[in-house]
């Protein structure tokens, strides 16, 4: 399985969906109690392997523009749609990996990760991620990496670089960077720094209570994941240099998801 996600590394298609559970939030919009105790049985009876049977959320794998509308998020945001623009991003070919972007050039002042100083940067929200997913994976896949987990995986970019890895796509990454001159020390070296990052996020996660089946904020990334029978979804939201209002807007905007497709 690790030398698996160090060929997604090495072939950039990084998928960063690990958590931490250390703290937990709560999302605290207005909540009906009865709807709540049911939700709260229905996850104790949930089959915790099984995974797609949120048929309304896959049906909008392939128009995230839909998802939350523009109004959604101009309410949550309390921002004015003439700054508003709005892009759907479909880079890779599975809609799973496609999002729908609203950017708002509100001119804020602040930091930019893996950057000290600060500059004008836009506001953000984004619609991705929805994929059928059981909950024990979603368990498994958003967690921190634990120090073994991280020993296990500089192995396996080790055995990538000496060709023992038995992945042909991995390697086969390694021998085009050797042909363009880039070396097996300064591969070694990237995927030192990739790891890092992707440690550094996988322990940014925090478990959000009363949303969803399962939930998870991450602290350093600003994402909220949610799962709900069987089909997760994800939201990226930076429109404020307070983190709190981060985690509202992604909390609202969740919760308008669900109650669309519970």
């Amino acid at each position: 399985m690790k030398t698996k996600l160090y060929t997604i590394l090495f072939l950039s298609l990084i998928l960063i969906s690990c958590s931490e559970d250390k703290n937990k939030l709560t999302y605290s919009g207005e909540i009906d109690l009865e709807s709540a105790i049911e939700n709260a049985e229905s996850r104790r009876k949930l089959d915790p392997n099984a995974s797609g049977g949120n048929s309304c959320l896959l049906d909008y794998q392939k128009k995230y523009d839909q998802l939350v509308s523009e109004i959604d998020v101009l309410k949550a945001t309390g921002f004015s749609k003439e700054k508003l623009e709005t892009k759907y991003q479909k880079v890779m070919k599975s809609p799973e990996y496609h999002e729908f972007l609203f950017k708002f050039k509100n001119k804020r002042i602040g930091k930019v990760r893996g950057l000290t100083r600060e500059m004008e940067i836009p506001d953000i929200v984004k619609v991705r991620g929805i994929k059928a997913m059981s909950l024990n994976d979603f368990e498994n896949n958003y967690r921190a990496l634990t120090d073994e987990e991280m020993d296990l995986a500089n192995q396996a970019v080790d055995d990538i670089l000496e060709g023992k890895s038995g992945e042909a796509e991995a390697e086969a990454a390694v021998k085009k960077a050797e042909e363009q001159n880039i070396s097996k020390e300064q591969v070694k070296e990237v995927s030192g720094k990739l790891m890092d990052a992707f440690k550094e996020v996988s322990e940014g996660y925090r478990k959000v209570m009363n949303l969803g089946d399962a939930a998870r904020w991450n602290l350093v990334t600003n994402e909220l994941v949610v799962l709900q029978n069987g089909v997760k979804f994800e939201l990226m939201i930076d429109v404020s240099n307070d983190p709190k209002i981060n985690q509202k807007v992604a909390f609202d905007l969740a919760q308008i998801i669900l109650n669309k497709c519970k």
